[in-house]
């Protein structure tokens, strides 16, 4: 597959929060310097800039302490995952059901749709995603298993992980732009 040059240089999107307590990770398949994240619920935006620490970002909350900087939740650069590591959390299966149930889990920040994955020596791929508990194997599962480790066989490229400062509230909506 190849990108065009805009999918090189800058990449953008948009996700509704599912889980405030979980932080959300977008890969992009490199490192970018510059990143932007807005929820415009709340119409916070914080920038990440090269060279900032990880985890911090410069807010504007529309409050007193607009363009602050902010040292908690918020923006750190991703390394990413190799190839056959397990994601976060564990995860239970039902024989017969292509159902995973994860606890401790970020399917959304850590998984795409069509991702392979293996859950109990079994590996299916992901047919959907529906919260950060909840995922679809494209087939029904042959044997149950509880809170199993879930190991994604391809990996993750580098990115950017957007802390729990920008994903603060469950159906907020962000969006975000990262440049390279």
């Amino acid at each position: 597959m190849s990108l065009n040059y805009a999918d090189q240089v800058q990449k953008v999107g948009t996700f509704v929060v599912d889980d405030p307590v979980s932080a959300m990770n977008i890969v992009l398949g490199w490192q970018p310097r510059y990143v932007r994240a807005v929820n415009i619920n709340n119409l916070a935006s914080y920038e990440h800039f090269a060279g900032m620490d990880a985890g911090k970002s410069f807010d504007d909350t529309g409050a007193a302490d607009a363009n602050s900087l902010n040292a908690a939740g918020s923006i750190t650069l991703y390394a990413g995952r190799a190839a056959g590591a397990a994601v976060t959390g564990t995860v239970t299966v039902t024989a017969d059901s292509p159902t995973i149930t994860g606890s401790g889990t970020n399917f959304i920040g850590e998984l795409a749709v069509g991702d392979k994955v293996t859950v109990n020596g079994e590996t299916v791929s992901i047919l959907s995603i529906t919260s950060t508990t909840v995922a679809t194997a494209d087939k029904p599962f042959a044997a149950a298993a509880a809170a199993v480790h879930l190991f994604d066989m391809a990996g993750k490229g580098p990115g950017v992980t957007l802390g729990t400062d920008i994903c603060d509230t469950a159906a907020d909506v962000v969006y975000w732009l990262a440049l390279r």
